[in-house]
């Protein structure tokens, strides 16, 4: 008997169904913009998504990830996160053993996981409703537990801090192309890390279909250049109404500007009236430590980080070299 499901990449007008899909299945529905935004129009300029399509009932499935740019071993290649998967529940049953999620994700490694060109190097998530499962027939490895730094703001706001009177913090809509720059003079630091341009910058904040986000410079007076960029949102994650600081550049060194990205990610947290401003580097980068000398606690939370390695690069690799920022997943 012919099997009437079949697994295969995505095509061009498989949108509408992708999102009938999704939001089917999820609480929080999108939009075709918003998927638009997010897989149509990302900076690496692809779409990884395996399907699968049922003769009558159409896309039944989809293992979904977001490709990007990373900086690799001084490489630039292509990573991807996975998000977005789902199986409508009348078929998470069918075919062989051990369902359909598990075929389609096995399709999904064997065309867009590798090391040919545009493949991804490595997929990566945080996978705590599928953990399981991904861990035992998905090659999931848990590589770091997600631990949070956060400072509670106390009644009449957090205190002004002192800051270099050399420098200011400006709020901008869109970042420029002095962040190319600014990116080459960080990305060294590590081994491995997203690709922190200005063309992934304006994408993933300015340009956002996900949610509003303020974008901070930091800049000399005198000469007007640039030393640091952050990223504030307001979210529900971890805490209600909290301040996140989501994303930084800004190299490890430069405590000045350190201090006065985080003077006014701090007063963007007061007017905005959030109980907390929360943010999260790795444990093994310098700003973990330096954060809390700052006055931030350490929140641990049942969050991890996953790898999915489709090279030689093992568990150790990500552990300790991959620079990351809570900006770099879909939760925030």
């Amino acid at each position: 008997m012919t099997d009437p499901v079949t697994i295969r990449a995505y095509r061009k007008g498989d949108e509408q169904q992708l999102l009938a899909g999704y939001n089917a299945v999820f609480e929080k529905q999108r939009s075709l913009e918003h998927w638009n935004w997010q897989f149509r129009d990302n900076p690496v300029g692809a779409v990884h998504i395996a399907v699968a399509e049922h003769e009558t009932a159409g896309i039944v499935g989809s293992y979904t990830s977001m490709p990007v740019r990373v900086q690799m071993d001084g490489e630039e290649l292509v990573a991807a996160q996975g998000l977005d998967m789902w199986v409508l529940p009348d078929f998470r049953r069918h075919g062989a053993r051990p369902g359909l999620f598990v075929h389609i994700g096995w399709k999904m490694y064997e065309i867009f996981g590798g090391t040919g060109p545009g493949q991804a190097r490595f997929h990566y998530g945080w996978p705590i409703p599928n953990w399981r499962i991904g861990q035992k027939y998905l090659r999931y490895e848990n590589i770091r537990d997600w631990d949070f730094l956060f400072r509670i703001v106390p009644p009449g706001g957090l205190p002004k801090r002192p800051v270099s009177n050399e420098l200011e913090v400006r709020r901008v809509a869109r970042v420029g192309a002095e962040v190319d720059a600014l990116w080459q003079r960080q990305k060294n630091e590590v081994a491995l890390s997203i690709v922190r341009d200005q063309r992934y910058l304006n994408w993933r904040y300015a340009d956002s279909k996900a949610a509003k986000y303020e974008l901070l410079e930091c800049r000399e007076r005198s000469s007007g250049a640039l030393r640091g960029v952050a990223v504030w949102t307001q979210s529900d994650f971890l805490f209600p109404r909290a301040g996140q600081l989501v994303d930084w550049l800004c190299p490890a060194d430069d405590d000045d500007a350190m201090h006065a990205l985080v003077a006014e990610a701090e007063a963007l947290t007061n007017e905005r009236g959030c109980p907390v401003l929360a943010t999260l580097f790795p444990q093994m980068n310098p700003r973990f430590l330096k954060f809390q000398a700052l006055g931030f606690q350490v929140y641990g939370t049942t969050y991890f980080l996953v790898v999915i390695p489709f090279d030689s690069h093992g568990t150790l690799f990500y552990r300790e070299q991959w620079y990351h920022t809570s900006g770099d997943s879909d939760l925030l």
